[in-house]
């Protein structure tokens, strides 16, 4: 049926320049041979109108061409003197049905632009109408009726913010105004289709103006960003919940760590009384009957006395990285100058009769508890000296780093016997021991009390080391 359509449209544009032209050269004649005495010319310009409505551009131009010869050779042949009006009436027909023309051209070519527009406006799968000044709908392209579901005779003529019930976060005559302003806006809109449901659109509004800046209309194009506003609310339902969930598991893990210290705290303090008993009655045993006991028993007694205290050592340094995490911090300007000092002289008994060589750099100042830092560094500075034991010459260097604006970076390094770096996150964990205890003392408590100690302050610790070839534990501490 549609090729039929076409055929009959294509015949008739055809053959309406050949009736056109026949009608105007009938015209000559009947003028020409009965002497109507008719104004032929007011006819011509009927004919090319008519041509303009059923024909194309090069057939009007055809058309008007025969017309304007038809009316100068008329003006030829016409048996009347030539006198200048009658000069005068034939160029004035001559100019009206060229004007005509001219006319109906520019209307074509205008129709025309406006079509292919049109057209290219319906080729896009976006939303795009137009409205006049009134908010009445004057264009509505097939992306408006694909999205909302009204055809564009249903909806142009309709006032836009009664068809789509339009709503808005910010008030709609305070948008209109800033299109006046500023000549477009673009923000976010809730739209109503034609069943009903509503929609959120990306809407983009452009203000059109004719040739004396006088606004004529609004052009507004929307994409459907429904189910990205559903997502992004879903987003972030989901990640107040995550928060929530993070805020009441930290509560959790404090209550817990607050229970876990306390208990260590109540268990160190109950042990150490009972352990005290234990030592003094194997230290009393051991004096009392050392006579009648065998070289195996005193062993054994020997044996019983160095257990007790490396476990009331146990205890005590569990007792003190119990406090760490219950001891209010009172702070203050700290010179870890002066700590290093004190650090130094009270592990001097430690270091009689060794070789140590001391570097000690500048050090600044920092903000923290001087009691919980002096405690950070007697525990490096002790570890330092521990695992260099074995050296004939220790080397041990304590100094800062200036290399980060909003911390203070200290590291204490030696030339002893390193670590494994594979190891390294075990360093810093309760109770572990990268050496064996009958080579070095100590109960594994020491740099995870260091690290509890600068936690608390804000600050990190780290460490770098090798086997055989010393270690340097970095700590850091915020500035302010």
């Amino acid at each position: 049926m549609t090729d039929l359509a076409h055929s009959r449209r294509k015949s008739t544009s055809a053959l309406l320049p050949v009736a056109t032209a026949t009608f105007a050269i009938g015209i000559f004649i009947a003028d020409m041979t009965l002497q109507l005495e008719i104004a032929v010319e007011v006819l011509y310009v009927v004919v090319v109108l008519m041509a303009a409505r059923f024909c194309r551009t090069q057939r009007v131009v055809l058309v008007a061409a025969g017309c304007v010869g038809l009316t100068v050779l008329g003006y030829v042949l016409t048996p009347h003197e030539q006198t200048l009006a009658a000069v005068s009436n034939t160029l004035i027909s001559i100019s009206t049905i060229a004007l005509t023309a001219f006319l109906v051209l520019q209307s074509q070519s205008a129709e025309v632009t406006l079509r292919e527009h049109a057209n290219l406006l319906n080729l896009t799968h976006d939303t795009i109408f137009v409205r006049d000044m009134s908010n009445v709908i004057t264009y509505w392209n097939r992306g408006a009726q694909e999205l909302y579901g009204w055809a564009a005779e249903e909806a142009i003529g309709k006032v836009t913010y009664d068809l789509l019930k339009t709503l808005s976060p910010v008030p709609l005559e305070q948008i209109e105004a800033e299109v006046k302003r500023a000549g477009r806006w673009e923000g976010e809109l809730v739209h109503t289709k034609k069943d009903g449901t509503q929609l959120t659109v990306s809407s983009r509004w452009s203000l059109q103006r004719d040739e004396r800046g006088a606004p004529t209309e609004i052009l507004e194009t929307n994409n459907d960003i429904t189910e990205r506003k559903r997502a992004e609310e879903e987003v972030r339902t989901l990640n107040a919940e995550l928060e929530q969930r993070v805020i009441d598991r930290t509560a959790e893990l404090e209550a817990t760590n607050k229970e876990l210290e306390a208990f260590a705290y109540s268990v160190s303090h109950d042990l150490r009384a009972p352990l005290r008993h234990m030592a003094g009655y194997a230290e009393l045993l051991q004096k009392n009957a050392s006579s009648i006991l065998d070289e195996k028993s005193r062993r054994y007694m020997t044996m019983i006395r160095e257990s007790a205290k490396r476990m009331g050592t146990l205890i005590d340094d569990l007792l003190a990285f119990s406090r760490v995490g219950r001891t209010e911090i009172q702070k203050t300007m700290v010179s870890l100058e002066q700590v290093i000092k004190e650090a130094v002289s009270e592990v001097r008994q430690e270091t009689d009769g060794r070789n140590i060589v001391w570097r000690i750099g500048a050090l600044p100042e920092v903000y923290g508890d001087r009691a919980l830092i002096r405690l950070a560094m007697v525990n490096l500075v002790s570890n330092a000296v521990k695992f260099t034991q074995t050296l004939p010459q220790a080397v041990i260097e304590i100094g800062s780093l200036d290399e980060k604006k909003d911390e203070i970076v200290v590291f204490i390094r030696d030339n002893g016997v390193g670590f494994d770096m594979k190891y390294v996150n075990k360093l810093f964990g309760v109770f572990q021991r990268l050496h064996p205890a009958d080579e070095f003392e100590g109960t594994g408590i020491g740099l995870a009390t260091v690290q509890r100690i600068i936690h608390r302050h804000g600050g990190r610790v780290w460490a770098e080391g090798a086997v055989g070839r010393g270690a340097t534990v970095y700590l850091s501490v915020p500035k302010s």
